[in-house]
């Protein structure tokens, strides 16, 4: 089996797009041992349609909360994470903060 190498460096002030969850983007804030330490920017779109609708479900914003996602993981493939931008740390401020 072939092994699919990342493209892209990951480095703090990258964005990068989900695969698994179409519309998803996380920031990269740190880089810790074989983690990024990601904070999301925009929701799914399965996540926005439940925020913008109450009632299809609980509503939980995801915009603004930290995840670490291993460095293996930013390749573009079905499961991983598709390199946007290198320069997208100043849209840190524009996020919505989570109660």
């Amino acid at each position: 089996m072939r092994k699919i190498h990342a493209l892209y460096d990951v480095t703090p002030g990258s964005i990068w797009a989900d695969q698994s969850a179409m519309g998803r983007t996380v920031l990269v804030t740190a880089i810790d041992g074989q983690h990024a330490i990601c904070t999301i920017l925009t929701n799914s779109h399965d996540v926005q349609r439940v925020v913008d609708d109450p009632s299809r479900g609980n509503p939980r914003d995801m915009r603004g909360t930290t995840c670490r996602i291993r460095l293996d993981r930013m390749r573009p493939t079905c499961d991983g994470y598709a390199f946007v931008t290198a320069t997208g740390a100043h849209l840190a401020a524009l996020l919505t903060p989570t109660p």
